[in-house]
Order: structure tokens, then C-alpha cells, then sequence
């Protein structure tokens, strides 16, 4: 091929680095291996990041685990599709940050013991990525076909020929290449099993804990008695989804009651504390004004103590849920790229909360000083 000129998408050769590699092969032993009954095997599913490296080469840089199916298929809903657009965007970011291309290349599902093909549902899949990008690969992993004499890893590669045509479209096999020799990146994937099937279930425990405990517990008892973040009035529904019932969307630290009062439920603790601390900058304005230096000091020191008083509790609260919470992690980490969204989920929703909370907290606990700024 001549220098600069633009080799076919279809022939594209793909290179897949040991970081994809075992990521896809952690996450998808969880749901089928050899110590499993094979009426128990579930395929999985994930994304693929990467680039396209001057139109001749796709390197598949990362591979992010999405959702766990039956026996044989996935189902891909919408909330999948949400979390799909927000690594989307949190890798376009990454990559303007660190001045790279990446983007989401293509896709990535397990076949167990049933080998290298697309069915309808893939092609309709495989559709989605390559209309847009042509280069887009499509990944599948199969551990029955480890160390066979063709496919060495379980893995093949596979691209729609004519993705004009729709489902209509033929498709095959395409040049899967590999960052290391095919014997490293089969070692250091065992050793990724191994790490896996050791830990997993204790990792699993923790999570349940975090989503039992932390989150469903913990954390609502101390918005209950110490509330701080504010409802959107429009969300407060009574339902059973908790899928509906979490969804509370975000909001700056501005304390405007009045403004507040229509389009927020204000936690009552919010308000009393909002409204002491309020009145005590006020009552000490007005003792600054008239220059009564021992008074304010005194009623400074009083008010003080009462305001960081109120607020003892929910600090004490809020530290022994994030102790705890940074304990159960540490159990976690070491598998958290072998979990799919779902359970990450679980770990991200208790950050983004109790951060929303923590930003209220330290901002009262600042206030609650009472230094009076000219």
C-alpha cells in the first residue's frame, strides 16, 4: 500500500492492548468458565475505547464491561444507552485533557461455547457502531475457544461488510493483533482470573453492603434527621422504582429560601440551621456597626458554639458513614474494573450524594465561624 493512502475500513487491521484483554476476559469468566455448569453460562457485554491510528490501525486501548444477559444474549436497555453517553463523554474529555483521540470504537460481548458469528441482534448492534464510524470492531470472546490452534486467546474480531445493507449485510472475520505475544497476554489474563475468582465474592459482599447499608440506610438516615440537599419538588413521587425514586438532580450551594420554597422541599434541619446562622451574622452586624468590641466578641464566641454545636452530629454521621465507606472499598478496588455498570453504579451514586452532601456540610461548617467579611 502506498504511503498516505487510505486503506479500506473493512481490512483494517485491529490491535487489541492487554489492558482491554483482561478486562474483557475478568468480567466475562465471572458468568462462564470451566467451573461453572455450562445451563448457567451468561454472555456479557461491553464497550471498546480506542483510536483509529492514521486510517490503518484501530488500537483498542481500554474495555469497559456494560451488562450481564441469559444464556444467549443480551439485553441492552435504555439505561445502558445513558450510561453509554456519559463514558462517551467523560472519555471525550479525558482524551482533550490528555490531547488523545479516543473515543468508543466499537463493542465487545461473549459467545460461550458457541464460537465467532453474529447473529441479527449483533449485526443490528454492530450497525449502531459502524454506520457512523467505519472502522468500528465488533469483539467477541468465547473461553471454550482458548488455546485452540486459530484462536489462542478466545477472541475474534468482526466487522459488517456491507453495513449499507443493513441486517441484511454479510460480515466476517478481521486481523486481530495483539500488544504483547499471544502467550503473555494469555498468562497475565490467568493471572487476572485467579485474582478474580479469589476475591470476587468478598468484593460482591462489600458492594451489597454499601448498597444495603451505606446507601439505602445510612445515608437516607442522616438526609432524615440532618437533612441537608434539597428535593425537587417535581420528583417527589411515590413509587416503588428506585430507579425513579434516586434520580434528584444536582444544584449549586446558593441559600435563597424564598427562591428555594418553589421548586424544593427544604429539609427541615437545612432551614433551621440556614436561618440560625443567618440571624447571627445579622445580630452581629449590628453590634459591628456600634462598635462594641466585648459585646461582639462575647456574642460571637456564644453563637458560635451554639451553631457548631447543632452541626457536631451530622459531622460525626457523615464521618463514620465515609470511614466506613472508604473501608469497604479498599475491598472492592482491586475488582472495580471487573464490575459492569451496574454495580458500579452502586459505588458512584453513594460518592455523588454523600459529596453533595459533604459540599453543604463544609460550607455551614465554614459559616458557622462567624467572621463577618467587609
Amino acid at each position: 500500500m502506498k504511503k498516505g493512502k487510505k486503506k479500506d475500513p473493512f481490512h483494517t487491521p485491529v490491535l487489541l492492548t492487554l489492558k482491554a484483554y483482561k478486562r474483557i476476559v475478568g468480567y466475562a469468566t465471572r458468568y462462564a468458565n470451566n467451573d461453572i455448569k455450562t445451563d448457567k453460562w451468561r454472555e456479557v457485554y461491553g464497550i471498546l475505547i480506542g483510536s483509529i491510528e492514521n486510517n490503518s490501525e484501530v488500537i483498542v486501548k481500554d474495555a469497559i464491561p456494560m451488562v450481564v444477559g441469559d444464556r444467549a444474549g443480551v439485553k441492552y436497555e435504555n439505561k445502558q444507552y445513558v450510561d453509554m453517553a456519559q463514558i462517551d463523554a467523560s472519555v471525550f474529555e479525558r482524551s482533550i485533557q490528555d490531547d488523545k483521540t479516543d473515543f468508543i470504537i466499537g463493542w465487545w460481548h461473549t459467545h460461550p461455547g458457541f464460537g465467532f458469528f453474529f447473529s441479527p441482534i449483533d449485526c443490528m448492534t454492530q450497525l449502531g457502531y459502524q454506520i457512523p464510524n467505519p472502522y468500528a470492531v465488533g469483539l467477541i470472546f468465547d473461553h471454550c475457544e482458548k488455546e485452540s490452534d486459530t484462536h489462542f486467546l478466545g477472541m475474534a474480531g468482526l466487522r459488517l461488510k456491507d453495513p449499507e445493507l443493513g441486517i441484511s449485510s454479510t460480515y466476517n472475520l478481521i486481523e486481530l493483533n495483539y500488544e504483547f505475544e499471544e502467550n503473555i497476554m494469555v498468562q497475565k489474563a490467568e493471572k487476572v482470573i485467579k485474582k478474580v475468582n479469589k476475591n470476587l465474592e468478598k468484593a460482591l459482599k462489600e458492594l451489597q453492603y454499601i448498597d444495603e447499608v451505606l446507601r439505602k440506610k445510612a445515608l437516607a438516615q442522616i438526609q432524615r434527621n440532618y437533612g441537608l440537599i434539597l428535593v425537587p419538588k417535581e420528583d417527589i413521587i411515590i413509587t416503588t422504582d428506585e430507579d425513579i425514586a434516586e434520580e434528584d438532580e444536582r444544584f449549586l450551594y446558593e441559600w435563597d429560601p424564598e427562591f428555594f420554597k418553589k421548586s424544593y422541599r427544604i429539609p427541615k434541619f437545612r432551614e433551621k440551621i440556614e436561618n440560625i446562622i443567618a440571624n447571627a451574622y445579622d445580630e452581629l452586624d449590628q453590634l459591628n456597626r456600634i462598635s462594641e468590641k466585648e459585646k461582639y466578641d462575647n456574642k460571637q464566641e456564644k453563637l458560635t458554639k451554639k451553631i457548631q454545636g447543632i452541626l457536631k452530629k451530622p459531622n460525626e454521621w457523615y464521618d463514620k458513614l465515609m470511614d466506613d465507606f472508604s473501608k469497604r472499598i479498599e475491598v472492592i478496588f482491586p475488582l472495580y474494573s471487573y464490575l459492569d455498570t451496574n454495580e458500579r453504579k452502586i459505588i458512584e451514586y453513594l460518592e455523588e450524594r454523600s459529596s453533595e452532601y459533604s459540599k453543604i456540610l463544609d460550607e455551614l461548617n465554614k459559616r458557622s465561624n462567624l467572621i463577618l467579611t467587609d
